[in-house]
């Protein structure tokens, strides 16, 4: 989010309409806002935010108070903010909720967001539609806005001091780390259900045990597993031979059950056979007593096979009869139609004269019609001409002049001025070089002021050493006068251990002289501890030396980078004289070059202009000679040509349209006359061969009706048969097929029957007939009895099965349930270790945002190294909290100094400032990374620059300044002068008693 105008209205100290233009910073990275206390710098940022989100900038604020009470009570309280993202323009206008001045309603709160799209168009009308478009447009809540892109009032070490809970907090609002919590808890619930699902589990796996039928078991699902195993075994082995004893009492009730059904199927195939044998005897009997209705049968077979005979003949007689009918009803019909024929073409024939008369017609019309399409092309290519002609002298009348001449000669005059300032303005290199200048005598400032800190330095550091050298001296004296003790106490050790004419058994000497001996008493405790003292000082000596080293390198390098400067820069006198000198003449350049620039960009529109108009001028002369050439070729052809009498286009092309029309419906007449004529002419003709082929027919079938008389008249003699008996039984022929049929069935059937009779009698023999119902009662019986044993063994098998299946399905669960309980212990300490049952006493999500934290110290540090030039570093605290407090996101500084860490909130202000402003630019830099839809264009800071010093300003100024390179717009509320000298952009806030004003000022 980069802002580009922000206008006050009625809001905190500013009681009239303020505007502050961002645009006329003109590339500046940087901007100061200063003002007295009270004046409402602050408010400023309060603005941009409560502009957003409806809020104040800081938490001691509410969006409530912010009604001015300076203002007219007509005037309403309004922020209007325009700003960009992403180079895509948005607005805002919000009022809060404030009096009415009539009445006690007061006005609500209302927000209205536009976008730009070649105009101002409304995008959320809603207070909370805006909220959330400006959240999902920036990617960033309010508490995210106010970490990361501003640093309010007296909070800027918020992050930095906060304990990890509140760290946690901040993490999770900006980071957005609720769905890692999520993920935690939905592990510790699903570590629950889990619980209940096992313990279900085990329930089932008894339960399961319990199915079994039997009165033992409730006890038995109560043991321990191998119990309950042999058990099961054994109730499987009682199970089986059961089931084993059944299947052998069912066998042998299966034989007994055959061997009778083997006897039942022989009786009953026997009653069947003399069955059968009775019924063929009776059907043979009636078979014999019909045998007179047979032989009448016969006689009728033999006369319908002679009337089958003749039919033929009969058949032939009728259907030639009935064919002369048809074709002498033909006849008639054909001659009616042909005197038909005869009539319309009498008819016909009497208009021809009046289609001869429109033939004349029309060979008259087409004469005339071809004369027309000969004058045509001649008449249409005149008038045409003409009309050219017109159109030609009226498109030349507007080219006479052309109509931008005046402007085209303001412009060459114009452009002729600029060219000649140009060429006498300075060269843009010289405002290059004069800043690269600049720039060097800055850096040379520096250079000397860190000369003179570092000879400050190095002179203390040769103070304290000498300090250090007199105490290691002093000590050094101190374990000298231990150390002579020590060695006088074991000289008297060893004299008295010495005996006469041995050897000593340090020196092998036979011989010593005397030595008095002296009495010493020995302080072991402070011999040690003088020893200790004197390596602390002999390290503190070291440390000193190894520092004073450091420092003089340092010093040397200094001097030898100053010098050199100096010599390259040509100084004679300070850098800040030539800084003052230098600066001025950086202004002046920047304001010529800006005067070039703008020339520059005059001259170039200018000459497109001017070159627009040129273009313009030569066209418009093209375009008029080329209209003229055409005027005169059309005029020489008109003159050549001959014009028309009176007769107009419109008029030739009517008649001729006339004519054609008149044509085709002669032409349509004419052909349908002699369609009609032709068409009448082939009827009649067709009917007249129809009626001579019609004729030559009935003359041939009266000639085949009198030779088929004849024929059925001999073949009735021959077969002795009346025409009035052979018309009796002619209706019956169709039954012959059917008497033949049944009459030869009976015939095979009585043969058949004689057959079969003696058959069975052979086949029977003399046994008696069986007594079917005894046997069936024995069967039924025995069958009961296997049916019996069928059920007992099914039942048997079935217990056995269902045993089985059960112990299969009770295993199964039990092995389930096993691994149910390991995958539990799994699940239980996933979630544990989720919520920070660990040694490390972290939660998922505080690990998640350990990282994240890491991430963002890593990029702090990188400024922070560089404002305390490698004094700090931040670090996160590993050590575990004591009790149930939360702990990973603790913070501690390292002191490069020291060598040691200590927490944060033993900084400083001013190197708590250092730190919160590092840890902010850290922050920001992560979730620029980390959500690439993120927009930090912009960075507000609000005071805290007045807690460093000369040197830590500076390096915070560079460390601000350097983020130009990134595009990043800052803002600073501050009152420090040197600031405010250093930052060529400010906005000054003015207070009075009327309320306070605005001013950009822009060097």
């Amino acid at each position: 989010m980069r802002p580009e105008q922000l206008t006050i209205t009625a809001f905190g100290p500013y009681a009239e309409t303020e505007q502050i233009d961002f645009t006329q910073l003109e590339g500046r990275s940087m901007f100061v806002i200063s003002g007295r206390t009270g004046a409402g710098k602050t408010t400023i940022f309060d603005a941009m935010t409560f502009a957003l989100y409806g809020r104040a900038s800081g938490a001691l604020r509410n969006a409530s108070d912010f009604r001015s009470q300076y203002a007219d009570p007509e005037r309403k309280t309004e922020i209007d903010f325009s700003f960009t993202i992403r180079d895509e323009r948005y607005r805002i206008v919000r009022q809060p909720q404030q009096p009415h001045p009539k009445n006690k309603t007061p006005i609500p709160h209302e927000a209205v967001l536009y976008e730009w799209k070649d105009a101002w168009k409304p995008l959320a009308t809603k207070v909370n539609d805006v909220e959330q478009t400006i959240e999902s447009l920036l990617q960033l809540s309010y508490e995210q806005f106010s970490q990361i892109l501003l640093l309010p009032q007296n909070q800027f070490r918020q992050l930095l001091d906060s304990d990890s809970t509140k760290k946690q907090q901040i993490l999770q609002s900006i980071f957005k780390t609720e769905a890692y919590r999520a993920f935690q808890e939905d592990w510790i619930e699903r570590y629950g259900k889990y619980r209940k699902r096992v313990e279900w589990a085990i329930e089932t796996t008894r339960l399961k045990l319990l199915e079994l039928e039997d009165e033992a078991v409730e006890d038995v699902s109560t043991r321990n597993l191998p119990d309950i195993v042999t058990w099961l075994d054994a109730r499987e082995e009682r199970l089986l031979a059961t089931r084993d004893a059944l299947q052998e009492q069912r066998r042998t009730s299966k034989e007994r059950l055959e061997t009778l059904r083997r006897e039942m199927n022989q009786a009953t195939t026997l009653a069947e056979l003399m069955e059968e044998r009775d019924e063929r005897a009776t059907a043979l009997e009636a078979f014999r007593q019909a045998a007179q209705a047979r032989e009448q049968r016969q006689g009728l077979i033999l006369r319908l096979e002679q009337v089958a005979s003749v039919s033929p003949l009969y058949q032939r007689t009728e259907t030639v009869r009935h064919d002369i009918e048809r074709l002498t009803r033909e006849r008639d019909t054909s001659r009616q139609r042909d005197e038909g024929y005869t009539k319309q073409l009498e008819e016909l024939k009497a208009g021809a004269a009046a289609i001869t008369t429109m033939r004349q017609e029309a060979e008259q019309a087409t004469n005339r019609i071809h004369v027309i399409d000969e004058m045509l092309p001649y008449v249409d290519e005149w008038h045409r001409m003409t009309r050219r002609r017109d159109d030609l002298k009226r498109q030349l009348e507007p080219l006479g002049l052309f109509s931008e001449e005046a402007r085209l000669q303001e412009l060459q005059a114009t452009e002729g001025d600029l060219t000649a300032k140009l060429e006498h303005a300075p060269a843009p290199n010289q405002l290059v070089e004069a800043e690269r200048l600049y720039s060097q005598l800055q850096q040379q400032a520096r250079l000397e002021t860190k000369v003179a800190e570092v000879t400050e330095r190095l002179a203390a550091c040769e103070r304290n050493g000498k300090d250090v050298q007199r105490q290691f001296t002093a000590q050094t004296e101190k374990v000298d006068q231990f150390v002579e003790a020590e060695h006088a106490r074991m000289a008297d050790t060893l004299r008295e251990q010495l005996e006469t004419g041995e050897p000593c058994p340090v020196c092998g000497s036979l011989t010593h002289g005397y030595v008095e001996r002296t009495e010493t008493s020995i302080d072991q405790v402070g011999h040690r501890s003088a020893i200790e003292t004197l390596k602390r000082i002999e390290a503190d000596l070291h440390e000193a030396r190894a520092d004073y080293r450091a420092l003089k390198r340092q010093l040397d390098e200094l001097i030898r980078e100053r010098d050199l400067a100096r010599l390259e820069l040509k100084l004679d006198g300070p850098a800040a004289t030539a800084i003052q000198h230098q600066d001025d003449l950086v202004r002046q350049l920047r304001q010529q070059a800006e005067e070039r620039l703008r020339m520059e960009r005059h001259l170039r529109a200018t000459t497109a202009e001017l070159k627009q108009l040129e273009t313009a001028k030569r066209a418009q002369a093209d375009e008029r000679q080329k209209l003229f050439e055409q005027l005169q070729t059309v005029q020489e052809k008109l003159q050549s040509m001959r014009q028309p009498d009176g007769t107009t286009l419109e008029m030739l092309q009517t008649e001729r349209s006339q004519l054609a029309t008149r044509l085709a419906h002669i032409e349509r007449d004419v052909t349908a006359y002699e369609r009609r004529l032709e068409e009448l002419n082939r009827l009649k003709w067709g009917e007249a061969e129809r009626l001579r082929l019609l004729g030559e027919q009935l003359e041939f079938e009266h000639a085949r009706l009198s030779e088929a008389t004849a024929e059925l008249e001999v073949a009735l003699e021959k077969v002795e048969l009346t025409e009035a008996v052979f018309k009796e039984y002619r209706a019956r022929v169709e039954q012959l097929p059917e008497l033949r049929e049944r009459q030869a069935t009976e015939l095979e059937e009585g043969v058949r029957l004689e057959h079969a009779v003696k058959a069975l009698n052979e086949k029977i023999g003399n046994r008696p007939r069986p007594n079917l119902e005894q046997l069936q009662e024995r069967l039924h019986e025995e069958a009961r009895s296997f049916e019996t044993l069928s059920e007992q063994l099914v039942t048997a098998d079935g217990q056995l099965k269902r045993h089985r299946h059960i112990v299969t399905e009770w295993n199964a669960l039990r092995e389930k349930t096993d691994e149910d309980q390991r995958n539990l212990e799994t699940v239980k300490l996933i979630a544990d270790t989720g919520r920070g049952l660990n040694p490390q006493k972290l939660t998922f999500e505080t690990y998640v945002q350990t990282a994240f934290f890491d991430q963002i110290l890593h990029a702090a540090n990188i400024h922070l190294d560089q404002m305390t030039s490698g004094q700090f570093q931040l670090e996160r605290k590993i050590e575990t909290a004591k009790g149930n407090a939360k702990s990973g996101l603790e913070l501690l500084v390292f002191d490069a100094y020291t060598g040691q860490s200590r927490r944060v909130q033993n900084l400083s202000g001013g190197e708590g400032f250092k730190a919160s402003l590092s840890l902010a630019l850290g922050l920001a830099e992560v979730v620029q990374q980390l959500s690439g839809g993120v927009s930090l264009e912009t960075m507000l800071i609000d005071e805290g620059f007045g807690t460093l010093d000369a040197e830590s300003l500076d390096q915070a100024i560079e460390l601000l300044m350097s983020l130009q390179s990134s595009g990043r717009l800052v803002g600073v509320i501050s009152h420090v002068q040197e600031l405010k000298d250093r930052v060529d952009a400010r906005i000054e806030v003015k207070k009075s008693r009327s309320g306070s004003t605005i001013q950009l000022i822009v060097e």
